[in-house]
Formats: C-alpha cells, sequence, structure tokens
C-alpha cells in the first residue's frame, strides 16, 4: 500500500472514531433529559459550554502541532476519547455531564486540525479534493453507526453500553493505526516549520487568513452550526412532538447522516460535474429551505424527506470547504490555519446553540432550525451573487 494511501487510511478510520464518539453522546441527550431532569437551557448550556471547550483547544492545538509528528498527536487525541466515555459512564447529573463532556470536546479538539491538515499537506498536489471527500466520508460514516445503534443499545442494555463499545473501538483503532503507519517515512510524519513565531506574528497570520478565506468566514460558521443544531435539538424535537420510540428516532437521525456518508465519498465527482462553488450555493439554499419547514410542519414522511435532503447537503460543505482551505495554506502551517477554520466553525455552532436552547425554553423547541435556517438562506443568495468572483485568495 502506497504511503499516502495508508495515510489516508489512518486518518479515515480515526475520523470515523472521532465523529462516532462525539455523536454518540448528544443522541442521548432525550435519555440525560429525563433521567437528571434538565431543562433546554441545561442542554444548551452543556452543549454550548463543552463546544467553547473545543473551539479555544482546537486553536491551541492545532497551532502547535506544525512541526510536532501527526501519528504521535492524533493518537494521543483518541486515546484521551476513549478515556471521557468511560468517564462520561459515571454521570450522576448536570454537572459531572458538564464536566465530562467539556474532557470529551476537549479530546476531539485534536483531530480535525491535525488529521485533516495532515490530508492537506499530504494531497496538496495530488487529488484533494478526492481525499478530502475520503476522509469526510469515514466520519459520516462513524456518526451514521452512532445515530442507528446508540438509542436502540440504549434501549435494550442501557445508555452506558454504547459508549463502552465506543471506548474500546477506540483503543483499538490507534493499534490498527499504529500497523499502517509503522514503517512510514518521517518526512510524511512532521514538516519543519518555516521559523518560530510571535504572539503578534501569530495574530497576524490570523487576520490574513480570515481575509483569504473572505466569502467563506459565513460559510464555516453555518456549516459548523448545523452539524451542532441537528446532532443536538434534532432528537429533542422528535421526542417532544412525535410518539416515536428513541430507537426509531435514532434511525430517523441516522438517515441524515447515512446520506450524509454516502455523498461525502461522492464528493469529488459531484464537484467535479457541477464544481465547488455551485456546491456550496445549492448546499446552503437547500439547508435554509429544508429547515424552515422543519420548523413550520410535524410530520413523519416530511422529517424523513428533509433528512436525506439535509445529509446530501449538509455533508457537502465540509469537503468543500476544507478543499479552498488547503489551496490558500502552506504545508508548514496545516495545523494552525485549520485550527483556526475549525475554530471558526464551531463558533458558530456554540453561539447557535447556546441560543437554541434558552429560545427553545421560551417559544418551543422547533425554533432552533429557525434560526439555522434563516442564515442559511442568507448566504445562499450572497454566494451566488458573488459566484463569478473567488471565494479565496489562493496561496499557490
Amino acid at each position: 500500500m502506497q504511503e499516502k494511501t495508508r495515510i489516508l487510511s489512518t486518518v479515515s478510520i480515526y475520523h470515523a472514531i472521532n465523529d462516532g464518539a462525539i455523536s454518540a453522546v448528544p443522541i442521548l441527550f432525550p435519555i440525560f433529559k429525563e433521567i437528571y431532569q434538565l431543562n433546554y437551557t441545561q442542554v444548551g448550556v452543556i452543549t454550548g459550554i463543552s463546544l467553547s471547550v473545543n473551539l479555544i483547544a482546537q486553536l491551541l492545538i492545532g497551532n502547535s502541532a506544525d512541526g510536532r509528528n501527526s501519528r504521535t498527536m492524533l493518537s494521543l487525541g483518541i486515546l484521551c476519547i476513549s478515556a471521557s466515555l468511560l468517564f462520561i459512564t459515571q454521570t450522576t447529573g448536570f454537572f459531572s455531564l458538564l464536566l465530562f463532556l467539556m474532557f470529551l470536546r476537549f479530546s476531539a479538539s485534536f483531530f480535525h486540525p491535525i488529521g485533516v491538515g495532515w490530508i492537506s499537506r499530504t494531497f496538496k498536489q495530488y487529488k484533494l479534493d478526492w481525499a478530502m471527500g475520503v476522509q469526510s466520508g469515514f466520519a459520516d460514516l462513524g456518526a451514521f453507526i452512532a445515530l442507528s445503534t446508540t438509542l436502540l443499545i440504549a434501549e435494550i442494555a442501557g445508555w452506558s453500553l454504547p459508549l463502552y463499545y465506543w471506548a474500546a473501538g477506540g483503543a483499538a483503532s490507534i493499534i490498527i493505526a499504529m500497523i499502517l503507519t509503522k514503517d512510514i517515512e518521517e518526512n510524511h510524519l512532521i514538516v519543519k516549520k518555516e521559523k518560530s513565531t510571535t504572539a503578534h506574528n501569530k495574530i497576524h497570520g490570523y487576520i490574513s487568513l480570515l481575509h483569504k478565506m473572505k466569502l467563506l468566514i459565513p460559510a464555516f460558521i453555518i456549516s459548523g452550526a448545523a452539524w451542532g443544531m441537528l446532532s443536538t435539538y434534532l432528537p429533542l424535537l422528535l421526542a417532544e412532538k412525535t410518539t416515536l420510540s428513541l430507537s426509531f428516532i435514532g434511525y430517523i437521525a441516522a438517515i441524515w447522516l447515512g446520506i450524509g456518508c454516502i455523498t461525502s465519498f461522492f464528493y469529488g465527482r459531484i464537484q467535479t460535474v457541477i464544481g465547488r462553488k455551485n456546491v456550496l450555493i445549492l448546499s446552503y439554499f437547500t439547508i435554509g429551505i429544508s429547515c424552515i419547514l422543519l420548523f413550520l410542519y410535524v410530520n413523519i414522511p416530511l422529517f424523513i424527506a428533509i433528512m436525506v435532503l439535509l445529509g446530501i447537503t449538509v455533508f457537502l460543505t465540509y469537503p468543500a470547504l476544507f478543499s479552498f482551505i488547503s489551496e490558500i495554506t502552506h504545508e508548514s502551517a496545516e495545523g494552525g490555519t485549520f485550527g483556526a477554520t475549525f475554530t471558526l466553525q464551531l463558533g458558530g455552532g456554540t453561539i447557535l446553540i447556546f441560543i437554541g436552547g434558552f429560545i427553545s425554553d421560551l417559544f418551543g423547541i422547533a425554533y432552533p432550525f429557525l434560526i439555522l435556517g434563516i442564515p442559511a438562506l442568507v448566504l445562499s443568495g450572497i454566494l451566488f451573487f458573488y459566484r463569478k468572483k473567488a471565494f479565496t485568495i489562493r496561496y499557490l
């Protein structure tokens, strides 16, 4: 197996574990809400604060990862995820759940800046969109498995058992990854930093990055919010507004991830046919319309159709955005750059989840989807208006 393929395989396995583990916990919120007597504001606080930890840690870890061994750093993050899942099984109430979820989100902060940065560095000059689609597809596969099985297992054997399974899967993935990359050349694992930078230079670099990103700044925010809002509030919406069993709610949520998984694997071909810009324009338009329909109607067949549409569109935005950012990033600064962009992405999700929990208690659980849908529609219109201009200022 070629070294690039082994790197892609390693990152893909880790991405599946990372996103599967962090998806298994939010889908349990209907259970946590009942057994710990949580209100929607508390759900928003738990999710929002833990995402804030993720936001800050991702920026710091991404910046410190440049010049270090990517395999070692990724393995450390997966090990911490496994440990945090074991801690969550010992939850006793609101505060312990908050604390353990903060640790889980800190642990998840390793993957995206380092793993996506590693893929960006490895495939920058060769099959970039394809590689981004593959590793993103494995992430969706992991999340799909989590959503489709977690509530079913929880109903049969208790809510802690699926977390034990994911913790064991994390440990197994480290062994597999070490075998896959045992003789990878060092230049594929570590890229020497061009020079050390002062805090002032780092801030200037982040400002320069934002300038290069241009129209993609709100895109990252809305894509991050789409993942957070849907994974957190969709199960709660179905639990409150329908009489569906928890396992069936898990299946409906899994449709979203399953379609997203398949779509991500085909992203390379899709963008070849219609182009990255059109992928983003059409995706955000569909996200906006779908979320407004979720707000307006409670209808199971309509829910399923919307989940299919959101599965296609939400998950097409991620590899498209990653590929745009890769083109404006020097290979010696992948970790710092992707750390900053994922921090921006999480920032949008964190703020909207905070607002969504508070608004849900005041007006109803459907309102978070209106909060997401309107900005997505506006962004689609802005991108369409500027479609003939560059979305980024390219490094290369």
